[in-house]
C-alpha cells in the first residue's frame, strides 16, 4: 500500500461510545470473497497499535490474494456480446464459394484478451449435417466444446477470479430461477 490516500483503504474507524466499542474495522471484498476483523483499542495496547494491527492483517490478506489471482491489477472482461446467451461466444453463418457452389458454414466464434490491447478470436466450425437433428446434435457438441475452451483461457487469463466469477453467475441463475418458479406457482 502506498501514498497517504490508500494507507487507510480497507479500514474504518469504530467509536460507539454506547457499546463501549473501540477500534479499527478491516473489510475486503475481492472476486465474490469477504474478509473482515475488528481490531479492538483494548486488546491490542491502544488505538495506534490496534490501527498498525490492523493494516497489517489488512496488507497480509491483500498480498495473498494477489498471489493467487492472475492479472490481479487488470480489470476482468468478460465480455457481453453472445446471441446465444454465451458471454464471449457467437454464433454465425458464412457464406463462402467454393467451385462455383455456394454454401453456408455453421460457427461459434470464441472472443478473448490474453492480454490489455490484444483480442483473440478462435472459430469452432459445426459438422455438416443431412437432418435437423443430426445438427442439432452437431450444434450442442461444438456449443459444449466451445464454452469448455472460453473457459479454460479465461481461466488461465484470470485464475480463480474467473472461477469466482462463473459461481456468482450460477448461483444468481439458480436463484432467479427459483424466484420464478414461486411467482409461477403463486398466480
Amino acid at each position: 500500500m502506498r501514498g497517504k490516500k490508500h494507507e487507510m483503504k480497507n479500514i474504518s474507524r469504530i467509536d460507539q461510545q454506547e457499546k463501549n466499542t473501540f477500534g479499527w474495522f478491516v473489510r475486503i471484498r475481492r472476486d465474490g470473497r469477504q474478509i473482515s476483523k475488528f481490531f479492538s483499542d483494548g486488546k491490542h495496547g491502544g488505538k495506534d497499535e490496534a490501527l498498525v494491527v490492523a493494516k497489517s492483517f489488512r496488507d497480509d490478506n491483500l498480498e495473498e490474494w494477489q498471489n493467487f489471482a492472475k492479472n490481479h491489477d487488470r480489470p476482468m472482461h468478460v465480455g457481453t456480446r453472445s446471441n446465444i446467451g454465451y458471454n464471449g461466444i457467437s454464433y454465425t453463418q458464412k457464406k463462402k464459394q467454393r467451385g462455383g457452389r455456394e454454401y453456408t458454414e455453421h460457427v461459434f466464434s470464441v472472443c478473448y484478451s490474453p492480454e490489455k490491447g490484444v483480442n483473440k478470436n478462435k472459430t469452432f466450425y459445426i459438422p455438416k449435417a443431412k437432418t435437423k437433428s443430426e445438427f442439432k446434435k452437431n450444434y450442442d457438441a461444438k456449443l459444449k466444446e466451445a464454452i469448455q475452451f472460453r473457459d479454460e483461457i479465461m481461466h488461465k487469463i484470470y485464475g480463480l477470479r474467473y472461477v469466482n466469477y462463473k459461481l456468482r453467475q450460477k448461483s444468481e441463475e439458480q436463484a432467479a430461477r427459483k424466484k420464478k418458479a414461486a411467482a409461477k406457482k403463486s398466480s
